[in-house]
């Protein structure tokens, strides 16, 4: 039995930007606004092309949390 297709998950990484995650998972936008409060901005519209490591350090967020509450959209 071929495993890869069946135990496929998202790939969310650190070094990519708003833009990528929102383009390739679209229901990790409202993930993203969960996220808005905490960074007191509106990161789709401040930070789309800034890569997840750069928005977590600026705005002071969880990358992990971040990466995990995004991967959790998508399934």
């Amino acid at each position: 039995m071929n495993r890869d297709q069946s135990d496929e998950r998202p790939v969310i990484d650190p070094g990519m930007t708003i833009l990528d995650v929102v383009s390739q998972y679209g229901q990790t936008e409202s993930v993203f606004k969960q996220y808005d409060e905490k960074a007191g901005i509106c990161l789709c519209c401040q930070a789309l092309f800034e890569p997840l490591k750069d928005v977590a350090e600026k705005y002071d967020l969880d990358l992990n949390q971040l990466i995990t509450d995004l991967m959790d959209a998508t399934t």
